[in-house]
């Protein structure tokens, strides 16, 4: 998780803007991204027009709130970065606010979870995100979906931002989320996050209490060489788990879900997570701009030949030239000499930045069962009535890396970037598995050294990566990759070798499986992968705003999983798994259209298993009423997937097996919401899943599983409050 905030000047044309009622923003992107400040002349070198940079530049001017939401920079952080990748500015817009689900949410993923809010989740397009780094991981993305959609941000405030935001349901669903950030230094900020979610489950046994807590904070020098970024996440999340319904088929014949049959009535499952990262990076190589603080101008009339100054106009051009005969008028510094105004071309070859990254955290899953009759323990060795079972993963890891991207990339793009880097890391996991806590521990030391170069030529950029593992049960695991980059389009190919996680190593104690460290072989995948962006400006002309393309296909071979018998299992055969989106933004008028449609398909189902297709989408209506005091927007939200056999869920093991009884899918959800806006508070109310009731009137059987055994919920009524400060 490294970024870097570099400093802005606070240049003549910055005060100008904020005197006009424009952002005035006080951090500059220094970045290779598509954010650009407005108030930077890209042709001008950057010590003709700023002094020492002063942070950010407090104010209590009334302004306007799309003045104000411009004086808060969110920054999400960026895996081996010294600059900054992406900034976002509050949002005041207020769609989406109805997906109080993060599930469910239009961001290129597609989840299932195991029927109501906060619990557990399956990626129905596996292979399709990237991990940062070959690291160690206990489980396979097993955490309730919130936590997993749940980004950890950064901030720079020219003024304190709050948001608070409170949300509830008929079914008893309540969330609350809470930001506040504030610059305490004119160049140090902090920021707080909270996630609450807590329900009582319609089903028996199936509540659900999640706490996420995040404290980040960043700092940079007045010259912006030294940089740091640290962020603290402490969680809780506790889920009651019912193992699903007995009986799939008679489960509807039921007035309540309550009378329900369930398969466990007092198992629970809780994850508690502790982690502390922190990002510290130099740049070696002072900034050209900040050469000499700017004191007082003067203007001095000098006497050239017409000739010479419209050459040196042309060819440098030098700012501040009238051309004129016989006369050159310079508005220059008093102590400013020529290099300064004119500073040398930076070097590629320089002495670059140095960085490191540190990461300590520890992940605990509990669980317990005072009644284990259920058909979980049918493969057990269990003897008792009473189970208790408890993993924690200790994890210490730090990268140490250089690069020569020394820069400011909106002023010069450096032709040829290399990064180079080292991650020692050291894994434990500690197994508990009765009530006398008796122990036992694995180990793991590693040392991953890692390599990346990019190269751009023109419009054209072209990199490669490469990591490899040293050390442990891991030795041999490794990644290669490359891409092309060029008008929105990209093209990249990888080859990767990857252990097994460590949780198909975990011998429960009873679910019994005998594994030697070296049992599994590495599951490998070869992917080609095409991309195409596409994204308009705000308030620019054109139906179509924003679209995303991407197909990719992956060989994979040696996959690993938990099968029926809830034991692990390596396959021995090659599936091709090819995948396809397009995700699109369209408006015509007040009208919206916003879809995310995904093709699957895998030709050895033994080895992985997907749906042939998976949709979101949203159709809504745009408008303001009352002379524009209240905007308004209300539409349809749908998802569906084709039938196929997913994974189930084992609680025993928290973890997802393959199973061959039950399919799901081939089911339309579709919910209708409307959102209101009045200045920063967004109020929406959304009727979900309203086609469930209209089945039963119309003495349609349901068929709505979301996995197997677990039923969706029929139909809510949520509603919730959204409130942005900016003071």
């Amino acid at each position: 998780m490294a970024i870097s905030l570099v400093a802005n000047a606070q240049t003549p044309t910055a005060t100008r803007a904020r005197n006009t009622g424009s952002s005035g923003t006080s951090s500059s992107t220094n970045t290779a991204s598509s954010f650009t400040r407005p108030d930077i002349n890209e042709e001008t070198p950057d010590s003709a027009e700023t002094t020492e940079p002063q942070g950010i530049i407090f104010d209590n001017d009334e302004e306007a709130d799309s003045i104000l939401r411009m004086k808060v920079m969110a920054i999400e952080p960026a895996h081996r970065s010294v600059k900054m990748t992406r900034l976002e500015n509050p949002v005041l817009d207020p769609t989406g606010v109805q997906l109080c689900n993060a599930a469910q949410k239009m961001d290129g993923n597609f989840y299932l979870d195991l029927g109501a809010l906060g619990q557990c989740q399956s990626a129905i397009n596996p292979f399709s995100v990237q991990p940062k780094s070959l690291s160690a991981r206990f489980a396979p993305d097993i955490h309730p979906a919130y936590r997993q959609l749940h980004r950890m941000k950064l901030f720079q405030t020219q003024t304190p931002y709050t948001l608070l935001s409170y949300n509830s349901s008929l079914n008893k669903d309540y969330q609350m989320h809470i930001i506040h950030s504030q610059n305490i230094k004119p160049r140090w900020n902090v920021a707080f996050l909270y996630d609450l979610v807590s329900r009582d489950g319609l089903y028996t046994n199936s509540d659900v209490t999640n706490h996420v807590i995040d404290i980040t904070t960043n700092y940079y020098s007045s010259d912006s060489r030294y940089q740091l970024q640290a962020g603290l996440t402490n969680n809780r999340l506790r889920q009651q788990e019912n193992g699903g319904v007995q009986d799939n088929a008679t489960c509807w014949d039921y007035p309540r879900e309550s009378g329900v049959p369930v398969n466990m009535y007092a198992a629970q499952n809780e994850w508690r997570d502790f982690e502390i990262w922190v990002h510290q990076s130099y740049n070696t190589v002072r900034q050209f701009e900040y050469l000499r603080p700017r004191k007082t101008k003067i203007k001095d009339t000098v006497s050239v030949d017409t000739t010479t100054a419209r050459a040196e106009s042309e060819n440098d051009s030098i700012p501040g030239i009238i051309k004129a005969p016989n006369v050159v008028v310079q508005e220059r510094d008093s102590i400013i000499g020529f290099d300064t105004i004119r500073p040398p071309k930076p070097r590629t070859y320089n002495t670059g930045v140095l960085a490191m990254d540190v990461n300590l955290s520890r992940h605990r899953r509990t669980f317990y069962d005072n009644q284990t009759t259920s058909w979980f323990y049918n493969q057990s060795a269990l003897d008792t009535s009473f189970f208790y079972d408890s993993t924690t993963h200790y994890r210490l890891a730090a990268e140490l890396y250089w690069t020569n991207d020394a820069y400011m990339s909106h002023r010069w793009k450096n032709p040829f970037v290399l990064l180079v880097g080292i991650r020692p890391e050291y894994n434990r996991v500690c197994f508990a598995e009765d009530t006398l806590f008796s122990s036992f521990s694995i180990s793991d030391f590693t040392v991953a050294p890692f390599a990346r170069a990019l190269f751009r030529i023109g419009k054209m950029e072209l990199s490669a990566q490469a990591e490899e593992v040293n050390g442990g049960h891991r030795t041999g695991d490794y990644r290669l990759s490359a891409q092309m980059q060029m008008y929105g389009l990209k093209i990249a190919a990888t080859s990767e070798a990857i252990s097994p996680d460590l949780i198909f190593y975990h011998n429960n104690e009873y679910y019994k499986w005998d594994l030697a460290g070296d049992s599994f072989r590495k599951t490998k995948k070869q992917q080609i992968k095409a991309e195409y962006s596409f994204d308009r400006p705000l308030n620019s002309k054109g139906h179509l705003k924003s679209l995303d393309i991407y197909a990719t296909s992956s060989l994979i071979s040696d996959n690993v999983w938990f099968s029926s018998s809830m034991l692990p299992v390596q396959g021995d055969e090659i599936a091709l798994l090819t995948q396809a989106q397009v995700s699109t933004s369209l408006q015509f008028g007040w009208f919206n259209i916003r879809l995310q449609e995904m093709l699957q398909y895998s030709n050895n189902d033994a080895v992985v298993r997907v749906p042939l297709f998976a949709s979101i989408n949203s159709m809504f209506a745009d408008f303001t009423v009352f002379r524009g005091a209240l905007r308004v927007q209300t539409g349809f939200d749908l998802r569906y997937h084709t039938k196929y056999k997913a994974d189930g869920w084992n609680p025993v093991l928290g973890a997802f097996y393959r199973q061959d009884d039950v399919e799901v899918g081939n089911y339309l959800v579709a919910d209708y919401w409307i959102n209101l806006q009045i200045k920063r508070a967004s109020i929406y109310l959304k009727a979900s899943h309203f086609n469930a009731p209209i089945e039963e009137l119309l003495n349609i059987t349901p068929t709505y599983f979301s996995l197997p055994h677990y039923p969706l919920e029929n139909f809510g009524l949520y509603w919730g409050l959204t409130w942005k400060f900016f003071n």
